[in-house]
């Protein structure tokens, strides 16, 4: 990270000032530098050539000072509210045999005291020798425990690992290091690592959102789960966004159109479904518990009934709708905004008449109802759906669905079918191909042309595909559907026509294509990832969040024979409680107690933020609200 005119550099621990020395001479006159040591002046004038470094800086108008204590920085006098853009401590220790503990506290103090005098945008420079950082950059590689655990101590400061380089000392002329074990002696600068630091957005508490909606005299209020709350009206696939599955999304109906006529239908579709049993118009394989039913106020008591796929007695306060994008839904005005309550409404019951839409397919019968609707044009719509999922880096609670429907008469256009179908995957193929030629990597750069990396998977009821894309993609997204594709006769219009029905996971498709290693990343709110993969270019994303500490908990219960939690609920209140810091939940053991019938499960939980700091401590106190939520939410017996 290079330095720009008027920056403000402080350097901590120095030994003889041969380093501030070399960056003053290597650096522009209009960058300041100050360059502090622990010792004092008279101490430190006894390493060799301390005394002409300490000229040299003060004679091209570089500052010293002296007796500075890099975990308290604040309390010199001369650096008391200044803010710097770049700290640098090179080779850091404690002095004498100090073991990885003390350092650790060293780095963790040093860090909590540059978080006082860093701007926001500016950076934090350490460099450590080898090993000693315990990052996957070391080689080799220290185990974790007897490493300094430098990335771990820096986030409990808010601090991100960005950057990690090889430390060449030939670079800095004159330089010299010494305090090795706090003598006069040099450390050992071959394979040494300079890290640098970066601050990360905070990690804030999920706050409860609420949904006003107004019709005419009618009022209603419906409460954002607090995993969805962020994710609710980013406009990421609004026109003119860079996002990147709004660019996947323009780039898939453009290879679309290139064989078949498309036209682009608007989202202005409730946020709210209308859910019954056996409905058709939902997805088949969104299964109820993965439905995020609303919590409502002063809402109707009537439960749903259904009879022949015909629905009745619908509550006052359920006709309302929560259009994503435009605030009107037919002729009837919406006046729908979010609330931060400081103190929660009546939230407590749950209206099963009502979740937040799981797919765009249940609103196909509006789309073929349309009255500019035509056999033989693929319409096209995205949005943001919902869904109740299991915690991993490749299943995502919401995401951008782009759904494709074209009917087709079966006499008249027998080969529609074959057409559709060849054109999603040929898209879906180009695109993949694509990615790859614009990587850096020349061995994966030549691309084999009459490779087909999608594939369609017939499922068992026939007339119905799962989109996977094989061989070109990392190992945890080979089973990953990417979409579905589905053909079935269209009841609306008579049985005339046929209809061929895709859907695609735009955020799924964006991680294979991009390289994203984790969903989380989607919806950041760090300006980095979009400034990284703004423009129409894929290429390849580097993470901005450098060998993220993991920390593993286990969280075990015991559950009665009657009083099971569902998985997938228990699932949600831990992305819920952890703000979205567990990358990874999985059960390692499931048992039944014969006697009581009781059964017990045990979950391992693994901790990584992939865009924001997570210390150590802050993952205990979330695995500590966790125990006591869930004891809350669930009739549960912790063990």
């Amino acid at each position: 990270m290079s330095m720009k005119p008027g920056d403000c550099v402080l350097l901590v621990g120095e030994g003889n000032f041969s380093f501030s020395a070399s960056l003053c001479d290597r650096v522009s006159r209009d960058i300041h530098v100050v360059a502090t040591c622990y010792e004092s002046e008279e101490t430190i004038t006894k390493h060799e050539h301390a005394a002409n470094n300490i000229n040299c800086l003060l004679e091209k108008g570089a500052e010293a000072h002296f007796l500075v204590d890099c975990t308290n920085i604040q309390e010199c006098p001369s650096l008391r509210s200044r803010l710097f853009d770049r700290v640098i401590f090179n080779f850091p220790h404690c002095g004498r045999k100090a073991g990885v503990k003390k350092n650790r506290e060293l780095l963790a103090k040093f860090f909590r005291s540059c978080a006082e005098v860093v701007t926001a945008t500016g950076d934090v420079q350490v460099t450590l020798c080898r090993g000693q950082g315990g990052t996957g950059a070391d080689q080799p590689t220290r185990c974790w425990h007897d490493s300094w655990q430098i990335v771990a101590q820096a986030a409990g400061a808010g601090f991100i690992l960005s950057e990690v380089n090889a430390f060449d000392a030939t670079c800095h002329g004159g330089y010299t290091s010494t305090g090795y074990r706090s003598q006069d002696k040099s450390f050992r600068v071959d394979g040494a690592l300079t890290h640098v630091f970066t601050r990360s957005l905070p990690i804030d508490k999920m706050k409860p959102f609420t949904t006003e909606t107004m019709i005419g005299n009618e009022h209603c209020s419906f409460r954002i789960p607090e995993e969805l709350a962020d994710k609710i009206n980013r406009n990421f696939l609004q026109e003119g966004s860079n996002h990147p599955v709004n660019v996947i999304k323009d780039l898939l109906k453009k290879r679309i159109a290139v064989n078949v006529a498309v036209q682009e239908l608007e989202d202005q579709f409730p946020l709210l479904f209308e859910y019954c049993p056996g409905d058709p118009r939902m997805d088949s394989e969104v299964r109820q518990p993965e439905l995020y039913f609303v919590t409502r106020s002063n809402c109707g008591a009537d439960q749903c009934r259904c009879r022949d796929g015909h629905y009745f007695s619908r509550p006052p306060c359920c006709e309302c709708s929560v259009p994503m994008s435009n605030l009107s839904q037919g002729d009837k005005n919406v006046d729908c905004k979010l609330l931060n309550w400081a103190e929660d409404p009546d939230l407590s019951k749950v209206c099963c008449r009502y979740c937040f839409r799981p797919s765009l397919t249940g609103y196909l019968d509006k789309v073929l109802q349309r009255p500019d609707f035509r056999a033989g044009v693929i319409y096209t719509l995205s949005g943001t759906v919902f869904r109740k999922r299991p915690i991993t880096p490749q299943t995502m609670p919401a995401f951008h669905e782009m759904v494709l429907v074209g009917a087709f008469n079966d006499k008249r256009q027998p080969d529609f079918p074959q057409l559709f179908m060849s054109s999603v995957e040929n898209a879906i193929t180009f695109l993949v191909k694509s990615t790859l030629r614009s990587s850096s990597s020349s061995e994966i750069s030549q691309v084999d042309q009459n490779l087909h990396p999608t594939v369609l998977m017939e499922q068992s009821s026939g007339k119905c595909w799962n989109i996977y894309i094989k061989d070109m993609v990392p190992p945890d997204f080979i089973n990953n559907a990417v979409g579905k594709l589905d053909l079935f006769p269209c009841q609306q219009m008579g049985g005339e026509l046929s209809v061929c029905v895709a859907s695609i996971n735009l955020d799924l498709l964006s991680m294979v294509l991009y390289h994203i290693p984790d969903w989380r990343l989607l919806w950041t709110f760090d300006e980095r990832f979009l400034n990284q993969l703004g423009g129409s270019e894929m290429k390849p994303f580097r993470d901005f969040s450098l060998y993220p500490p993991v920390y593993t908990h286990d969280l075990s219960f015991w559950a009665g024979s009657d009083e099971r939690p569902d998985e997938l609920e228990v699932h949600a209140v831990v992305r819920r409680v952890s703000r979205e810091t567990v990358r990874r939940m999985t059960l390692i053991d499931s048992f039944c107690q014969p006697h009581t019938e009781r059964r017990s499960r045990c979950y391992r939980l693994t901790y990584q933020s992939c865009d924001r700091a997570l210390s150590y401590g802050q993952a205990l106190q979330m695995q500590l609200d966790l125990r006591e939520e869930l004891q809350k939410a669930f009739q549960i017996t912790l063990r």
